[in-house]
């Protein structure tokens, strides 16, 4: 008769107990695999607050170095009657810090667009007398205005040219638009109907008026 023997592994160890070496395997694979896809995560998350720091901070330089080019056109008009003299001027006048890169511009009579100042004045003062009129201008589109500079884009010292052109300003019966850009293509739009008119406002870019711009 043959003695019976429990069967065991040759290390001593019993058939109920040969699992347990795997599962403490399978245990410290798990919690590798999870410190690894925390440690994963957290990268991530760095990764982006990293970018997204930069990206700030890029946006920030980026808005002060617009700001320390940033231009400012302005229109003033000086004009007088007196006994013996009259004068009517338009000046762009750039009083920001920064260069303008002048575009299109529109003027209206009436809400009606007008090609230049001979248009204009002809639309005010009739034909004939348009005609014998003397006066000085200065093509605007285009250009570019320094900081501080000023440009006279239109001057007249004839006494009914400007009675008539004071009084379509200071009826409001002319409009004028222009536009105008920054170095980094900030652009602004700047409509007048009156003295003393609305800011500039922004714009993506600057408005093509084609056959209805006002070519000075």
């Amino acid at each position: 008769m043959n003695d019976s023997q429990d069967p065991a592994s040759s290390d001593g160890k019993t058939a109920d107990e040969a699992p347990t070496g795997f599962a403490s395997i399978e245990r410290a694979f798990l919690r590798l695999t999870f410190w690894q896809t925390l440690l994963s995560l957290a990268g991530v998350f760095t990764g982006a607050v990293a970018l997204y720091a930069t990206l700030s901070e890029s946006q920030a330089v980026r808005q002060q170095t617009a700001a320390t080019v940033w231009p400012y056109v302005q229109v003033t008009i000086k004009d007088h009657v007196r006994d013996d003299q009259a004068e009517f001027t338009l000046e762009l006048n750039n009083v920001g810090v920064g260069p303008a890169r002048m575009h299109e511009m529109q003027l209206l009579i009436a809400g009606e667009t007008q090609s230049d100042w001979g248009a204009v004045l002809t639309s005010l003062m009739g034909p004939t007398a348009a005609s014998e009129l003397r006066y000085g201008r200065s093509d605007v589109s285009r250009r570019v205005l320094a900081p501080g500079e000023s440009l006279m884009f239109f001057q007249t010292m004839d006494r009914v040219a400007v009675e008539a052109l004071q009084s379509a300003i200071y009826t409001e019966n002319i409009s004028l638009s222009y536009c105008y850009c920054s170095i980094f293509d900030e652009c602004w739009l700047a409509e007048i109907k009156t003295v003393g008119g609305p800011e500039p406002a922004a714009v993506e870019q600057c408005p093509s008026y084609g056959d209805a711009r006002f070519g000075n």
